[in-house]
């Protein structure tokens, strides 16, 4: 009767060995894995901090190369005494913020001799990352650094999508209503709110409102869309609200339209000659300079050659040009034309055009057209059912003293996401108002009109820039399936801002006497 309890009781201490072995192991493993944690927290902890400190680093020598350019006493004249100055600040920067600089301007294909445009790229290392920042420093004017605005009021109605700051000089409206025009009749459509991408703000001096209220946000008299100003708020949801901590530099169009014709005839800025020619006014200024353009009167001799010397086309005959086939290689130099302009293509290839050009007149963009130039419209632009790409991974550059009109683009496609149909920065000197209810307007580069206080904005009561887009399907007949609000793809109005921009025109680009920042997001590597 012994050995069972003796059994019994071996099989209890066995047991409890058993027991006492799984809770030490459990009890080891729990501080091992509580230990590793606080391990893990301490290394996250000091990424965390490392890269909060190399992104400050970053920051501040971006705010003294800021403060550096923008000083009273700061000379601006030349680019070489630019490059004198820069030789001086940056060490000085990079010992001071323990940060390493590349000037990587030449890599680019920028000419220092000629341009003030600097590529800057800011580094620190964060742990075992580095993080960088690229600058851009230029003298061209502030609209170029935004993905859509206006210098006067902004309306954005529907639901377009917009990955870059948007800017308004006085003050913004937003609406989830998109306004339209169907055989002369007006009318309102129920759709979302426009969406910013994450990094992107609203930049807006005056004050911004909203209303939800649909086609409740309109009355429509005369022929034009009123808001009822009782159905605004001052409340917006989404990405943020501020103001834009930098003067805006307006651009003279006049003199910039000047300027180029000087740069087509040879004359460098700042010279003896430039002085003396640039106060006259345009025609005068075309007459005097005529002598130093080669000068055509058809189309037919610029098509399929490159041309190493200034072009002026001009007629007795005719006062307006077509070109609708073929290639028009201008290389870097400019092409004057006296007249209107119209780019199109007939044939399955898309036309091409790399150069500079001066239209005295209007332009009509019309089909398929690939630039890599920058073109300034003295009359008004109309770009219809065109699709825009870029020539050699360049891009346009359009600017229009008159009206822009963006219509009937990519008119009742629905096959979400296509391709950018304008690649580009378009701006206006004047009001415009935007419809992207039918149209699908993709734009990479930006949308700009400085507005015109004296006169309102095709089909609105506000002076400015109007944009309209309607998030979904619409089909032809224009009947509308709406998309939900986070399905951005639907968005019939995209704007993607490119700052390439910066770099790739070069001297085709509008200058001002003036340098600025243009500071892309922060990359980790």
């Amino acid at each position: 009767m012994n050995r069972p309890r003796s059994n019994e009781a071996g099989y209890s201490l066995v047991t409890t060995m058993l027991v006492i072995t799984i809770f030490f192991l459990l009890g080891t493993t729990i501080l091992t894995v509580a230990a590793q944690q606080a391990r893990w927290a301490a290394v996250r902890v000091e990424d965390v901090e490392s890269f909060h400190e190399a992104a400050s680093a970053i920051d501040e020598t971006v705010a003294a190369l800021k403060t550096a350019i923008t000083k009273p006493d700061f000379a601006f004249s030349t680019p070489t005494r630019f490059d004198d100055d820069l030789r001086r600040w940056l060490p000085s920067f990079e010992r001071r913020y323990d940060v390493t600089i590349t000037d990587a301007t030449n890599e680019e294909g920028i000419d220092r001799k000629k341009l003030f445009t600097r590529v800057l790229h800011i580094a620190k290392s964060s742990g075992q990352k580095t993080i960088t920042r690229r600058v851009i420093i230029t003298n061209t004017p502030s609209f170029l650094k935004y993905a859509l605005g206006s210098a006067e009021d902004l309306l954005v109605n529907g639901g377009a999508y917009i990955d870059g700051h948007v800017y308004a000089g006085r003050n913004a409206y937003v609406t989830n209503a998109a306004n339209y025009i169907d055989h002369s009749q007006r009318r309102t459509e129920l759709t979302s709110f426009p969406t910013l991408s994450t990094g992107s703000a609203w930049l807006v001096q005056g004050e911004i409102s909203s209303c939800e209220h649909g086609a409740g946000c309109y009355r429509i008299e005369d022929g034009v869309f009123i808001r009822r100003e009782n159905t605004f708020s001052p409340r917006l949801d989404g990405a943020p609200v501020q103001k834009e901590k930098d003067d805006f530099i307006d651009v003279n169009f006049d003199w910039t339209v000047k300027d180029k014709l000087l740069h087509a005839a040879g004359m460098e800025t700042f010279s003896d000659e430039y002085e003396q020619y640039i106060h006259e006014d345009i025609p005068t200024l075309l007459a005097m300079l005529r002598g130093r353009l080669t000068v055509v009167d058809s189309v037919g001799p610029l098509l399929g050659r490159s041309w190493n010397e200034p072009v002026l086309l001009e007629s007795e005959e005719v006062s307006s040009f077509f070109i609708d086939h073929g290639e028009i290689d201008l290389k870097k130099n400019w092409l004057v034309v006296n007249g209107d302009l119209f780019l199109g293509n007939t044939a399955q290839t898309p036309t091409k055009v790399r150069g500079n050009l001066i239209v005295l007149g209007d332009v009509t963009i019309q089909g398929n057209v690939a630039f890599d130039a920058s073109v300034y419209v003295t009359g008004r632009t109309l770009v219809y059912s065109a699709d825009i790409s870029g020539w050699g991974g360049k891009e346009l550059v359009l600017l229009s003293n008159g009206p822009l009109e963006l219509a009937r683009i990519n008119e009742f496609d629905n096959s979400f996401p296509p391709r950018p149909n304008l690649k580009g920065y378009f701006y206006t000197n004047s009001n415009a108002t935007v419809y992207a209810v039918g149209s699908y307007i993709h734009i990479q580069g930006g949308l700009f009109a400085r507005g015109d206080a004296s006169s309102l904005a095709p089909d609105a009561d506000i002076s400015g820039l109007v944009v309209n887009a309607y998030r979904g399907r619409a089909e032809n007949g224009l009947s509308f399936i709406p998309a939900p609000d986070d399905d951005l793809e639907q968005s019939r109005l995209v704007i993607h801002h490119d700052p390439q921009v910066l770099i790739d025109r070069g001297e085709g680009l509008p200058f001002v006497k003036q340098l600025s920042l243009v500071v892309e997001p922060i990359k980790v590597k």
